[in-house]
């Protein structure tokens, strides 16, 4: 089981490390779009500026992904209808389709609230499609659905445990080539990442589970050669209990 634990003094760090980051990288994009806009300026330094730029912007979304990690300073946990959160999430979700990926979102009315901070949860969402729809062969679906609180059999060790009683869950799937055994007691971790691509920061799973277990839920995997499954469940409102959020 992955469980995600942060002291204090490490939330701390890692959210003054972000902040500062975040204020050096301003004068960076400040300066670098002044300099862009010098209609005198030769192609080929143009070029390297325009790198400069793009790797202080993924430098910025790295920074960001880090501080979601931490607990936040403030959290403002409300119910909220699973409906309406994918209906405030569609744009986004539709922004990570490609054309060689299709995402379809299934989401009834009238399933159980959730207590949860709206941006957290969000947030995770996000993660978990995006990590599927880079995975995914042609197709990434997302289920969402209510179900009465009976463990079930776990595959492959997960990101948490979760109380009986109702709950939401949240299936993320991806027609992909599915992860690997061997990695798969590693794919929490932060920074730890299976893709070839040089700017993949490692940071959306690891991200994902700190939200769900954030709110009491749990976020557990599946696998084979024919995709993976997410599951990101919830307590149903009736189940859930906050606690105070330091």
């Amino acid at each position: 089981m992955m469980q995600l634990v942060l002291s204090e003094f490490q939330d701390q760090l890692m959210r003054g490390l972000a902040h500062r980051m975040n204020n050096i990288l301003s004068l960076f994009h400040g300066y670098l779009g002044l300099l862009m806009d010098d209609q005198k300026l030769n192609p080929v330094m143009k070029e390297g500026l325009t790198r400069v730029s793009d790797g202080a912007r993924e430098a910025s979304d790295l920074m960001e992904r880090i501080n979601s990690i931490t607990r936040p300073a403030s959290s403002l946990p409300r119910e909220m209808a699973p409906a309406d959160l994918f209906r405030q999430l569609a744009p986004t979700l539709d922004r990570l389709q490609t054309p060689r990926v299709k995402l379809g979102v299934e989401c009834p009315e009238g399933l159980p609230a959730v207590c949860v901070d709206i941006s957290r949860m969000k947030l995770a969402v996000v993660e978990l499609v995006r990590n599927a729809c880079e995975a995914a062969h042609s197709k990434v679906t997302v289920r969402v659905s209510a179900e009465p609180g009976a463990e079930q059999p776990e595959l492959f060790p997960s990101g948490g445990s979760i109380s009986n009683g109702e709950r939401v869950k949240i299936e993320i799937i991806d027609d992909g080539p599915g992860i690997r055994p061997s990695d798969a007691t590693r794919i929490f971790e932060p920074f730890f990442s299976t893709k070839k691509k040089n700017h993949a920061a490692g940071l959306g799973l690891a991200v994902a589970l700190g939200c769900a277990q954030e709110f009491g839920g749990a976020l557990r995997h599946r696998s084979s050669k024919a995709g993976t499954t997410f599951d990101l469940t919830l307590p149903a409102r009736a189940q859930r209990q906050l606690k105070a959020v330091a």
